[in-house]
């Protein structure tokens, strides 16, 4: 049996904190997200897998973050935090919403990510930190997220999301220090974010920002100077302790 959408009118009392009408309580989901563009439907979430929402919503809050750093896109991401906080939670389907309020919206709900073992067992150890989450935003949007914050907020966001890859565990290390990175550094993390959305994420609305962010900053370089700058800072720290550290994360 198919599921009904919401109306016209039902989107609206939801926009406005209200509850649906009695006669439709027991339509929790959209059936389509709106004009949301990472995740369409509920379809597309149970195909792509609890996963693909995990690490989207990693990635597009460590690129945020980046992005609230840089003068010239500071006031993009400050729009972008504004506009995932417009209805001040993530509890019920926004039309408008961004991909990260709908990533946050379905990863609250088990039954989005379909019947797979796999996924059903990932997503009940996932952990969404509402209330953290929604502080890190508001940070964004109001031009004032302190850098130890950031770093204790993505420290616990990968172990709450489970987030396994090596790579976006290493950006994470970096993004996490955006202010005191070297240049070399923003440009290892650049290339590795920028390409988890060019080849996982090339339908958010993150995407172009990112890009736009990573191409006026010259962080998007070449596997080949990549491999040279991983070098240099290794071959730089391995004569120090602290440095054998910072080696050791860069493992983008």
């Amino acid at each position: 049996m198919s599921e009904q959408k919401y109306t016209a009118m039902q989107y609206a009392q939801m926009q406005g904190g209200h509850s649906v009408d009695k006669d439709k309580k027991g339509l929790e989901f959209m059936q389509t997200l709106g004009e949301a563009r990472m995740f369409r439907s509920r379809e597309q979430i149970a195909r792509e897998g609890a996963r693909s929402l995990t690490d989207h919503l990693f990635v597009s809050l460590l690129s945020l973050y980046a992005m609230s750093n840089d003068y010239e896109h500071a006031p993009v991401a400050k729009e972008y935090a504004r506009r995932t906080m417009t209805l001040g939670n993530f509890n019920n389907p926004s039309p408008g919403g961004t991909d990260v309020y709908q990533t946050i919206f379905s990863a609250l709900r088990p039954e989005m990510v379909g019947k797979k073992e796999k996924d059903q067992m990932l997503i009940d150890k996932v952990h969404i930190d509402q209330i953290k989450i929604k502080r890190f935003l508001n940070g964004i949007k109001s031009g004032n997220v302190d850098p130890g914050q950031a770093k204790s907020f993505f420290y616990k966001l990968e172990r709450d999301l489970k987030i396994q890859d090596p790579k976006l565990r290493a950006a994470r290390r970096l993004t996490q220090d955006w202010n005191t990175l070297s240049t070399q550094q923003r440009q290892l993390v650049g290339t590795q974010l920028s390409r988890y959305f060019r080849i996982n994420a090339r339908r958010s609305d993150l995407f172009p920002l990112f890009s736009s962010f990573a191409k006026h900053n010259n962080l998007e370089i070449s596997d080949k100077k990549k491999s040279s700058i991983k070098g240099a800072i290794i071959a730089t720290a391995a004569g120090a302790a602290a440095g054998y550290a910072l080696g050791k994360s860069v493992k983008l």
